[in-house]
């Protein structure tokens, strides 16, 4: 029982320390913390702008021997001085030990300031193998002016160091110009198109211009064309105008032009702006809408104009183009706006011809544009002798109006406006005949004025044809049956007709229509036969006025009527 017993112990403790002795085997086996960290510090990444730049890498890490264990036993308490003695003795004594390992190992021991203090202390210890590792650590120990100092004496003249690893420091402390330093000196290779982009980007940032003029003189890196606008900034900034003109060719197509002329409107050149805007006016398929607008914000109204011409040959007035452009004309353009105009008026269809010549007309001088509009192919078209019309009194030219008129008048039919277009042009001095047919005109379109039938019939008394004046009154009293003239007239008209019966009801009318103390009223009781009504009114209205000549007349012819010329004589010579 009690070998039974010692074997099933065995039995469960061979197991246990099997696993147990395979586990010490593989901790033993794995790799110490000084082995872990150079591979842990070469794979640390670089700068971006570093990474992607054509500098030549830097030389793979050596293989460090471990620090002796001596050493690693006091990597976490002793102070620089005892190890940098013990790492003298112990190379004395012919250990390998590295210099450079063991400031590794201070470093994964988080004692930086302590890593530099004794790399200092080392013979070796400013080699150019513990300079990258000098730059980081005086940066980590807030010592970045040494960090600077270090990096910028790197940057002056070529050694040993790697150019990666100039580059690298240079970023880790961010002070990418000493890059730039770096290179204009030749210590480093010229920047490739990649670094050379991120340098300008930082020194544009920093407000640096005296850097990226540096940087152009290391590098043949058209960095330019991997961003235009920054390039055209950086010329902006150096009031560098071709040079933003160049930066801005790198530009999508659809961006040039608009970047080119942003480019002369903040430099203020404006003969190079409108000699831009008409460059691309010229081009085939141009907005020269658009480009007109830009010219009149530059200042350059008539190249404006000239480009509208262009914008608006062959379409309508009313067309957007050509409003604008006539707009900018303005009321009396200059000759090639006017000559333009002439053109306009000779192309395309008569309806636009006409458009044309009408917008002509309003602007030339009136005598000029009669001229033109006279001899134009569509002057015998009413629409234009309208035109004609107006210019002719417009000029003064009253001789030319009536001849137009005359030719308006001879059996041509016009529509209602037509006839109010007449009558607003007709001469000033016109002929009585014409005048009177352009009022029948007015009546029989049935746009007549409220005494254009009273003048019609005025017309037709003084003429002698009292039968017309009659048909023309009765369609004025018609609408208007208490006009005194009218009525008057009417009772003239009727008294020659059918004498003095016959006009009797209408001086009834028109007395009923006169005031009570005037001279029309004597007037019509003198016609009525009511002399002794009329001479006492005229007594009354001279008493009034006695300096008014016309009434003494009319009292004088009253007392003569009444067979007083003594009475007569006496009121004429008062």
């Amino acid at each position: 029982m009690r070998i039974d017993r010692h074997r099933a112990r065995l039995a469960l403790l061979l197991p246990a320390l099997t696993g147990i002795g395979l586990l010490a085997g593989g901790l033993m086996l794995l790799p110490k913390e000084r082995e872990i960290l150079p591979a842990v510090r070469r794979a640390q990444p670089v700068p971006v702008s570093a990474a992607r730049s054509s500098m030549p890498a830097a030389p793979a890490s050596p293989v460090l021997p471990p620090a002796h264990p001596s050493i690693t036993a006091q990597i976490a308490t002793a102070d620089a001085a005892t190890l940098a003695a013990l790492t003298t003795r112990l190379i004395a004594e012919g250990q390998p030990v590295s210099t450079l390992q063991v400031a590794y190992d201070l470093v994964a021991a988080k004692r930086p300031a302590v890593a530099l203090d004794y790399l200092a202390a080392r013979p070796d210890g400013a080699a150019a193998a513990t300079w990258r590792l000098r730059v980081d650590l005086l940066h980590q120990t807030g010592h970045d002016a040494n960090a600077v100092a270090l990096v910028a004496r790197a940057a002056e003249k070529r050694g040993p160091l790697p150019a990666a690893d100039i580059v690298a420091a240079a970023y880790a402390i961010d002070r990418p110009d000493l890059v730039i330093v770096a290179a204009a000196n030749h210590v480093i290779p010229p920047p490739d198109p990649a670094l050379a982009l991120d340098l300008a980007r930082r020194a544009d940032k920093a407000g640096r211009r005296d850097l990226i003029a540096l940087l152009d003189t290391t590098t043949t890196a058209n960095w330019r064309a991997a961003d235009p606008w920054l390039a055209i900034r950086v010329a902006a900034r150096s009031k560098d105008t071709a040079a933003g003109l160049r930066a801005a060719g790198y530009l999508p197509v659809e961006q040039r032009q608009a970047a080119r002329e942003a480019i002369l409107t903040e430099a203020g050149d404006r003969a190079g702006l409108r000699t831009e805007l008409l460059a691309h006016a010229a081009a085939p398929g141009a907005p020269l809408e658009q480009i007109a607008e830009r010219l009149v914000a530059a200042g350059y109204r008539g190249d404006a104009t000239a480009v509208l011409r262009r914008a608006a040959a062959g379409l309508a007035p009313t067309a957007p183009a050509a409003q604008r452009l006539l707009y900018l004309m303005g009321p009396r353009p200059g000759s090639d706006d006017l000559a333009w105009l002439k053109q306009q008026s000779l192309q395309s269809s008569a309806t636009r011809q006409r458009s044309w010549l009408a917008c002509y007309a309003e602007r030339d001088q009136p005598g000029a544009a009669l001229a033109f509009v006279s001899r134009h192919p569509l002057a015998d078209e009413t629409d234009v002798m309208l035109m004609r019309l107006s210019l002719a009194r417009t000029s003064g030219s009253d001789a030319a109006g009536r001849t137009v008129l005359a030719t308006l008048l001879d059996g041509r039919t016009l529509s209602p406006d037509q006839v109010r277009a007449v009558s607003a042009a007709a001469p000033a001095r016109i002929d009585p005949a014409q005048a009177a047919t352009i009022t029948k005109r007015r009546v029989a379109a049935g746009i007549a004025a409220p005494r254009d039938q009273l003048d019609l019939a005025w017309a037709a008394w003084n003429a002698g044809d009292a039968k017309a004046a009659g048909q023309w009154l009765d369609a004025h009293l018609a609408t208007t049956p208490t006009d005194l003239p009218a009525l008057r007239l009417m009772a003239d008209v009727q008294a020659r007709i059918n004498g003095v019966r016959g006009a009797r009801p209408w001086l009834e009318r028109a007395l009923a229509q006169t005031p009570a103390d005037s001279r029309a009223r004597a007037e019509v009781l003198e016609k009525l036969g009511r002399r002794a009504e009329a001479v006492k009114l005229v007594e009354t209205l001279r008493s009034e006025t006695p300096q008014d000549r016309s009434l003494a007349a009319l009292h004088a012819r009253l007392l003569i009527t009444q067979g007083q010329p003594g009475r007569a004589r006496t009121v004429l010579a008062q």
